[in-house]
């Protein structure tokens, strides 16, 4: 993990650095290293504990082996959903006027959502979006990396609400320190989402008493949250996508759990389990949330279950990282290979014709 970790922070600076010739990246300090070492060791830890009380089955992940099918659903669901949230995020953009190509956009989201899998920071594969609007939007650099935020809030608004559906229906989900605590913070995330737009107009107002940086930086970001305001079709039209998103990403999880020999579940019972997992697998706390989605389904799914010997519940969403990761990997192979054909341009370029 700390390999990998370590490789793509330096593909990372690469293109930060790469992105325009006065970016000049800083020396990165012990700090940052001692949270990344953290949060790597907690996520360890975490499956550790989770494998040590049996809510991890090592037998079961290999026993899914024999349910090909299965894995190749949950596989078309993961993949399934990379386009839809790579559409969403190109409409974020385009109603900041910034006009990007689909296709690029598409591409530099999976490899966001690779990336994310390992970075150890809190940005996560974000750190890819923001280097590919830092060269690509230029003038409008502060709106487009707002569309990252938004995104990233529109699709956790999304995971709250299908939450709250969840425990409409089954309120025994909602029991339990963890429960309470992951619908709190998802209700404060959307109460954020609210105000921002609530207070975006009056933002304007207190550039002129800022530092001149500052001001620009604010008024900019009041400009694109009023069009933003203004835009409610697109907006609309995002949230919808945001539902979709959410409730196709709890079916494959759904599908694994439902196959593995666990037991006193319906299929429903793990999908609302799964919006939970989801949820917090989302928390910047572990790379990719190693740990803490396992947790959380296993959690959510005791809950659910009958009184009694628990399952090793979370086992269905380790074996949901290992197929999001297998979803993610051609984004790999299309990083490394624009990455090659930029060597050779810029070869050419410096040889001459």
């Amino acid at each position: 993990m700390l390999s990998v970790a370590r490789v793509i922070t330096r593909f990372d600076d690469r293109l930060m650095a790469g992105s325009s010739p006065s970016v000049v990246l800083a020396r990165p300090s012990k700090r940052p290293k001692a949270a990344n070492l953290l949060r790597i060791s907690c996520g360890l830890a975490l499956l550790a504990a989770l494998y040590h009380w049996r809510f991890i089955d090592v037998a079961a992940l290999q026993a899914l082996l024999a349910h090909p099918v299965v894995l190749v659903l949950a596989l078309a669901g993961a993949l399934a959903n990379i386009p839809l949230e790579a559409w969403r995020w190109h409409m974020l953009l385009r109603a900041q006027g910034l006009a990007l190509p689909f296709t690029r956009t598409t591409r530099v989201f999976a490899m966001s959502l690779f990336f994310a899998n390992f970075l150890p920071g809190a940005a996560g594969g974000d750190l890819i979006r923001g280097a590919y609007l830092y060269k690509a939007a230029q003038g409008r650099r502060t709106p487009a990396l707002l569309s990252i935020a938004l995104d990233r809030l529109l699709g956790f608004a999304a995971f709250v609400l299908l939450g709250l559906v969840a425990v409409a229906v089954r309120p025994a989900a909602l029991h339990g320190v963890l429960g309470w605590s992951i619908l709190a913070l998802s209700l404060a995330l959307v109460g954020a989402l609210v105000a921002l737009f609530l207070l975006a107009p009056r933002a304007g107002r207190y550039a002129r008493h800022m530092q001149p940086w500052l001001a620009g930086i604010v008024a900019d970001l009041a400009l694109a949250l009023r069009l933003y305001a203004r835009d409610r079709r697109c907006l609309g039209l995002a949230f919808l996508l945001s539902l979709s998103i959410a409730a196709l990403a709890a079916v494959p999880v759904a599908l694994i759990a439902a196959t593995l020999p666990q037991g006193g579940l319906s299929i429903l019972d793990y999908a609302i389990a799964a919006l939970y997992a989801l949820i917090a697998n989302s928390l910047p706390v572990t790379p990719g949330g190693v740990g803490l989605g396992e947790a959380a389904f296993a959690s959510a799914c005791l809950l659910l279950a009958a009184p009694g010997p628990h399952a090793a519940y979370g086992t269905a969403f380790l074996a949901f990282r290992c197929v999001f990761v297998i979803s993610t990997s051609p984004a790999l192979l299309a990083s490394l290979l624009d990455a090659g054909t930029a060597g050779r341009t810029k070869t050419r370029q410096r040889n001459g014709p």
